[in-house]
C-alpha cells in the first residue's frame, strides 16, 4: 500500500520522469524514502479522522461517567448485611450511645407493630407474592443496613382517602406526602371526583369500547394543543410509553441515531433511556452529558448531524446532575439539594439549550410525565419561559387513570415515510384514547386551570422557611427543601441513620414514597391546616431521632470517621465479590451472600 501510494504522487508531482519504460518490466523506484511515506499515511489518516477525534474529546469532556456505568459494574460490589449490633454502633458510637440506640429501635419497633397489626398482616401474606413490593424495600436504605430495616417493614394498606389523608385498615388517618409517585395533583378528593364522572358519563354506557373515536376525545385534543402549545398529540398508556414514542419518532424523522439526555435523569424504564446500572443491556446510542454545562452545549453543536433529540426531565432542576434521591443512597455523607436559585438558574440553562437546538435542527423534548401540572397550568414550558418541540406528559393528567401524552408537530409525529412506502415507524397501543381515560383526562384539564399555582408556591415557600427555621433553633441536623410542590429532607452533617427518619415519620402517620425522604409532593389541596398537622409529626420524629442517639457525633472528625468505615465497607464487599466470581471459575461455587463483614 505504501508503494502504491508513494508511485501514485511521483506521477503526479514528476510526470513520470522517474521511471524508465521499456519492453521489460521494471519495478518502479519510488524517490520517496519510507519515513516519508509514513508521515503522508499519518497525516491522511490524521485528516480524515480528526473530525471524529475533535467530537469524540468533547464528549469525553462532557459525559457525566455516572450515568453510563456499564452494567458489570454492579457485580463488584457483593452483598452483605450487617448483624443488628453491628448496625447499632457502624459510626463508631460510644457504648452508652449504643445502649440508647438499642432501646430506641425496640421502642420504634414495637409501636410500628401496635400501631399497625391488620397491615403487617397483610404485609406478611403479600410480601413473598408480590416482587414490586420486595423492589421497594429493598431500595429503601444503604443495603448493609437491610436486615435491621427489613424489621420495621410496614407497607400503607389503605382503604379510603379523606382530602389529603389515607385511612388505613387499621383505622388510622395517614397524612400522605408520597405524590402517589407523582399522579396526586390536585388531591384525592378532586380525583374520585372525575373519576365518578367518568364512571357514570361514559364507562357505564359504553365499556372498554376500542378503536371508535369517543365524543370527549375532541376536547382533550383541544386542551392539550392549548397546554402544550404543539398542534398534535399522540396518546399512550404511561409515561415511559410516551418517551419510547418521542424517542422512536424523533430518530424516524430526523433519520439521525443518537438520543441525548443529562446528568442521572430519569426518563421511564425504557432501557433505551436507562443506560448505565439498572439496565443489562448496553445502550451504544445514547449520549449521557453533564447538566448545565456548556461542555454539553459545544458536544451538542458538534454532532449535530447524529443527534435526532435531547431530552431534558425539568425535575433535574431541584438535584442537576444527581440521580433522584433516595434513602437508599444515604451512606453515611450529607444530602444537598442545591436547589437555592433553581428556577433562574435552570431557565437561563434551558434558553441556552434551546437555541443551541433550534441553530442546530436538534428536537429539544421535555420529560414533563412528573413536573406537568405541578408547576403552572402549562407545565415547565409556562414555569420556564421555554418551548420545547416535543413534551411527554403522564401520571396526573388523566386525573388518576393509567396515560401517557406526547405534544408536537406535523413534521415529527409523522409515522411513515411519504417517499418510501415500506419505511414505517410502529407506534401503536391498544388502550390509546380509551372512552373513560379521555372523559377523565377532559375533566382534569378543565380542573386545573382553576388552581392559583403561585398562591400554592407562595404557601410552600413560607412553610418550608418557617419549617427551617424551627429545625435550626431546635438544633436539628435537617432541612427542607422544595421546587414548587416538590420537597426533600436535607442532612446538614454526615450519619449513617438517616434512613430511620421515614420510619419515625411512619410512626407518626406519615406515609411517603419508596425514596423515604428523598422526594415527597404535597398534593395542591394541601392548606395550612394540614401543613401545621405535618410540622407537628417532622418535629416530632426529628425529637425521636435525636433521643434514640441516631445523630450523635464525635466531634468535627466525625464525618472523615464515617468515610473511612464506609470506604473499608466497600472495599471488603469488593473482595467478597472477586472471592465468589474467583470460586467459581475455579469449581468451588460461588458462595452465598454474607451476611456480615
Amino acid at each position: 500500500m505504501l508503494t502504491m501510494l508513494t508511485t501514485s504522487l511521483n506521477l503526479l508531482t514528476t510526470g513520470g520522469d522517474q521511471f524508465n519504460f521499456s519492453s521489460e518490466v521494471k519495478i518502479a523506484q519510488p524517490v520517496l524514502t519510507l519515513s516519508s511515506e509514513l508521515i503522508i499515511l499519518t497525516f491522511l489518516v490524521l485528516l480524515t479522522s480528526s473530525p471524529k477525534i475533535y467530537k469524540s474529546i468533547l464528549t469525553i469532556q462532557a459525559t457525566h461517567y455516572a450515568s453510563i456505568a456499564p452494567p458489570y459494574v454492579s457485580t463488584l460490589l457483593g452483598s452483605f448485611a450487617h448483624e443488628h449490633e453491628e448496625c447499632l454502633k457502624a459510626d463508631g458510637a460510644t457504648e452508652g450511645i449504643v445502649k440508647r440506640r438499642r432501646e430506641a429501635f425496640e421502642t420504634l419497633l414495637n409501636k410500628l407493630k401496635i400501631l399497625f397489626p391488620k397491615s403487617s398482616e397483610i404485609y406478611d401474606e403479600i410480601d413473598e407474592k408480590f416482587s414490586d413490593i420486595r423492589f421497594f424495600d429493598v431500595k429503601k436504605v444503604f443495603f448493609p443496613f437491610r436486615e435491621m430495616a427489613k424489621k420495621l417493614s410496614v407497607c400503607v394498606v389503605a382503604e379510603k382517602t379523606d382530602g389529603p389523608y389515607l385511612i388505613d385498615s387499621d383505622g388510622h388517618r395517614i397524612l400522605d406526602v408520597s405524590g402517589s409517585y407523582g399522579v396526586n395533583v390536585i388531591g384525592y378528593e378532586g380525583f374520585k371526583s372525575i373519576g365518578n364522572r367518568a364512571h357514570d358519563e361514559v364507562l357505564k354506557d359504553m365499556g372498554p369500547v376500542l378503536g371508535p373515536i369517543h365524543p370527549e376525545l375532541r376536547g382533550v385534543l383541544k386542551q392539550l394543543v392549548e397546554v402544550s402549545g404543539l398542534p398534535e398529540i399522540s396518546l399512550h398508556m404511561s409515561g415511559t410509553e410516551a418517551v419510547m414514542c418521542a424517542t422512536r419518532l424523533a430518530r424516524f424523522n430526523t433519520k439521525k441515531k443518537f438520543v441525548a439526555s443529562f446528568g442521572s435523569a430519569y426518563h421511564g424504564w425504557y432501557d433505551a433511556v436507562q443506560p448505565g446500572v439498572g439496565n443489562e443491556r448496553p445502550v451504544p446510542d445514547i449520549i449521557v452529558l453533564n447538566d448545565m454545562s456548556d461542555a454539553s452545549l459545544r458536544v451538542l453543536k458538534a454532532r449535530a448531524n447524529e443527534i435526532a433529540c435531547v431530552m431534558v426531565n425539568p425535575l433535574q432542576a431541584f438535584t442537576p446532575n444527581q440521580p433522584p434521591p433516595s434513602d437508599g443512597t444515604l451512606i453515611g455523607k450529607v444530602r444537598d439539594s442545591g436547589v437555592a436559585n433553581a428556577r433562574e438558574d435552570f431557565r437561563a440553562w434551558l434558553q441556552k439549550l434551546r437555541k443551541v437546538c433550534s441553530d442546530y435542527k436538534i428536537v429539544l423534548v421535555f420529560d414533563e410525565v412528573y413536573t406537568g401540572f405541578r408547576l403552572a397550568p402549562g407545565g415547565a414550558q409556562e414555569y420556564f419561559g421555554v418551548h420545547a418541540d416535543m413534551v411527554c406528559y403522564g401520571k396526573s393528567v388523566a386525573g388518576g387513570m393509567p396515560v401517557g401524552v406526547v405534544c408536537s408537530t406535523p413534521e415529527l409525529m409523522r409515522r411513515f415515510d411519504p417517499d418510501h412506502p415500506l419505511r414505517l415507524c410502529y407506534v401503536v397501543g391498544t388502550f390509546s384514547a380509551h372512552p373513560s381515560i379521555v372523559t377523565c383526562m377532559n375533566r382534569f384539564l378543565n380542573e386545573v386551570k382553576k388552581i392559583d399555582f403561585q398562591a400554592k408556591h407562595d404557601l410552600y415557600d413560607i412553610w418550608v422557611g418557617n419549617m427551617n427555621k424551627d429545625l435550626q433553633e431546635l438544633g436539628y441536623p435537617v432541612r427542607l427543601a422544595h421546587f414548587a410542590s416538590v420537597w426533600l429532607f436535607q442532612y446538614t452533617s454526615p450519619g449513617r441513620y438517616h434512613w430511620l427518619m421515614q420510619y419515625y415519620l411512619r410512626s407518626r402517620m406519615v406515609n411517603l414514597a419508596w425514596v423515604g425522604t428523598g422526594r415527597l409532593s404535597f398534593s395542591l389541596d394541601f392548606d395550612a391546616i394540614h401543613l401545621a398537622a405535618l410540622r407537628e409529626s417532622i418535629l416530632g420524629a426529628c425529637e425521636d431521632m435525636d433521643a434514640g442517639g441516631w445523630w450523635w457525633t464525635s466531634g468535627e472528625g466525625h464525618g472523615a470517621t464515617i468515610k473511612k468505615q464506609v470506604n473499608k465497607e466497600i472495599l471488603r464487599s469488593v473482595a467478597i465479590s472477586i472471592g465468589r466470581k474467583v470460586g467459581g471459575v475455579m469449581g468451588f461455587g460461588g458462595g452465598s451472600s454474607a451476611k456480615s463483614i
